[in-house]
């Protein structure tokens, strides 16, 4: 019978979204089997209920992906397996199949001793740490209790990719010939992209480490970390193509090049996803999160859009698009969400927008995206700080003549420049991103920000 969990180690892998941890340290089997208990007694506590499990290609996810199924019929739940997976894939099956709960195993884009889970209820809605997760860790801060139910033998193997493939190519709509590549990282977008893409003729494929490799031996797991993107952006060059696009190692984060090989920001990408759904959803809302450059509102609002801000992370904009009927949702991270797919995001849904958007228009890929990089921004700026709140609360007050909210840690307003500073999620860091109206305030207002955050971080320091 599983024992309860340490205090310390509960901190460790309970996150604002997920479940992570480092394997054998943080996660191990017996630990994913108590979780696994633990989940499924919080979202179906009046008798069994049926739950889906996939898992990537990291060398720790098919035990764990036993071990949450041996966990959950331990309590008579029903359980289908599905094997490798995407992340998109586990959930936009799991919505589709009525699943009462899902579990995608994976540790998205770190490094490959790390492993995670992604547990949502039914239709896709993620468990968070305001919605389910710190339920879940109070159960597991007790001693098990024994299941009154008896031990479910019968496990159901199934793999939903060709019908996932069919229904994200169902979107699929170039109106002229494109070359494009994908890298896949060695992680779960190519075998998706192979089952979406293979037979059709308007797209000619390159494809860059779609072999599962676990070690992630080409480029590291994260395409945003230095460096990731050069055999793409190098490939796109070399070969004359329309555009590249690198997928994170589950799949749920898309980070595009254009036809030079150059990065399009996360924010222009989804700008561009959002004017061009607009042209078929007229007035419709978009979410976009609040680190956004100031551009993109203005587009959306200038295509007949809607915007709304949101906090970041992705257990927030499911449920804020819900809220607010939104038909597409953005991050800066490369989180781009889909009413359609159960308000989930999906990198290889990304792909096919950005081969209708790139097929259908006379210009190339870096011309369509001008409009959303007229304001120049500093990119996210992560700080390791003593005391992250203490820390904004001394800062605010040097902003007093300023249009200031705090949706998500502090954003500062002014009409020619901008900035948000907020408390990490998912790391013990500050992170900070600028915006202004030219690279000359940018880089002043940057110089002032960052020396204040410094001086303050120094005066924590001291006892």
């Amino acid at each position: 019978m599983p024992r309860a969990m340490t205090e310390d180690r509960l901190k460790r892998i309970f996150g604002a979204y997920d479940i992570r941890g480092r394997v054998g340290t943080d996660l191990d089997s017996p630990a994913v089997r108590a979780i696994a208990r633990a989940y499924g007694g919080y979202l179906c506590p009046q008798g069994p209920g049926h739950f889906l499990i996939g898992h990537d290609d990291r060398w720790s996810s098919a035990a764990f992906a036993e071990a949450a199924s041996y966990g959950l019929r331990e309590f008579g739940h029903k359980v289908t397996h599905i094997g490798l997976a995407s992340t998109p894939l586990v959930y936009w099956y799991g919505a589709e199949g009525g699943f009462d709960g899902s579990i995608a195993i994976s540790a998205s884009h770190l490094p490959p001793d790390y492993n995670g889970l992604k547990l949502c209820s039914r239709d896709a809605l993620p468990l968070s740490s305001e919605h389910g997760l710190q339920d879940i860790a109070d159960i597991l801060r007790k001693p098990q209790r024994t299941s009154p139910y008896p031990f479910n033998e019968l496990v159901r193997y199934t793999s939903p990719l060709a019908e996932y493939a069919s229904e994200i190519r169902r979107h699929l709509k170039p109106m002229t010939p494109l070359k494009v590549v994908v890298d896949a990282g060695n992680g779960m977008g190519g075998l998706a992209t192979e089952a979406m893409l293979a037979s059709v003729d308007m797209v000619e494929l390159w494809r860059l480490n779609f072999d599962l490799d676990s070690k992630f031996p080409v480029r590291p797991s994260n395409p945003l970390e230095p460096g990731a993107l050069e055999q793409l952006a190098g490939t796109v060059k070399r070969c004359s193509l329309d555009f590249g696009l690198a997928f994170d190692g589950d799949a749920d984060r898309a980070i595009a090049v254009d036809e030079q090989g150059n990065m399009l920001p996360p924010d222009a990408l989804g700008g561009l996803i959002a004017v061009h759904m607009l042209k078929t959803n007229p007035g419709a809302v978009i979410l976009h999160d609040l680190r956004v450059s100031r551009a993109l509102p203005e587009q959306i609002e200038a295509a007949g859009g809607k915007p709304v801000r949101s906090r970041v992370g992705h257990a927030f904009i499911k449920r804020a698009m819900r809220e607010h009927k939104a038909i597409f949702a953005m991050e800066l991270s490369g989180h781009y969400y889909y009413s359609d797919l159960h308000f989930t995001d999906n990198a290889q849904r990304t792909l096919v927008e950005l081969v209708n958007i790139v097929s259908a228009e006379n210009r190339p890929l870096s011309g369509l995206i001008e409009p959303f990089e007229r304001y120049p921004t500093s990119g996210e700026i992560n700080l390791e700080v003593t005391d992250r709140e203490e820390l904004l609360a001394k800062l605010e007050p040097q902003y007093k003549d300023a249009k200031v909210d705090h949706l998500d840690g502090l954003s500062v307003d002014y009409p020619d420049w901008w900035f948000n500073a907020r408390p990490s999620h998912t790391e013990s860091l500050m992170r900070v991103n600028v915006g202004a109206v030219s690279r000359a305030l940018l880089k002043e207002k940057q110089q002032v920000l960052l020396g204040q955050i410094h001086k303050i971080n120094e005066g924590l320091k001291r006892p």
